[in-house]
């Protein structure tokens, strides 16, 4: 009987620590960031839509809506890690990479500086933008103004996926200097070629 009610006892108190345990850990404060990640976000994406509503279309709409259309990709990875967080489910990614980590302080800094440069870019691109009125300049301009913008998109969705632990696709590293050109179609010999 004493056995039986140490037992008892000790799953007891084994449940009431993991209750504790789920309790203490509060995923509202671990989404506050994120909420405040996706606030900066969605007002990008409602800046550039308001900027291309400016445009009755070609080259420049079509890469302002590129813009659109990465920082909507930023915003819905945030979503899915706030859900995530909100239902305690692990994300985990099947891929030929490693393991998806949230980055370290200097690899974000890294980062941030880079995105740092691109803003300040953007901006001179902006500016240049500015001193025109019209006409073939002007649009020469602004599709510069609009890649540096894409840039800039990019780098945030860079940030974003690397602060909240979701992998970076590896890209394939070309050595251009030793690489041979591969001759389009079917390569056949001579006899054969006619």
């Amino acid at each position: 009987m004493k056995n039986t009610l140490i037992a008892i006892m000790a799953v007891a108190i084994l449940v009431l620590g993991a209750l504790v345990g789920v309790l203490l850990e509060d995923p509202q404060t671990a989404t506050v960031e994120i909420d405040r990640d996706r606030a900066a976000v969605s007002a990008e994406i409602n800046a550039a839509k308001e900027l291309a509503t400016r445009y009755s279309g070609g080259l420049i709409v079509g890469l302002i809506n590129v813009r659109i259309a990465i920082l909507e990709t930023t915003e819905a990875m945030l979503g899915q890690k706030r859900t995530a967080l909100l239902r305690r489910i692990n994300l985990t990614y099947r891929a030929p990479f490693d393991a998806a980590r949230p980055a370290s302080d200097a690899e974000l800094n890294d980062i941030l500086k880079e995105l740092s440069q691109a803003q300040t870019r953007a901006a001179e691109s902006r500016k240049v933008v500015e001193r025109y009125s019209g006409g073939l300049v002007q649009g020469l301009a602004l599709m510069k103004a609009e890649t540096d913008e894409i840039a800039v998109s990019e780098l945030r969705l860079k940030f974003y996926s690397a602060k909240h632990g979701f992998p970076i696709l590896p890209t394939i590293s070309v050595d251009k200097q030793n690489a041979t050109p591969l001759p389009p179609g079917k390569v056949v010999g001579d006899k054969e070629a006619l």
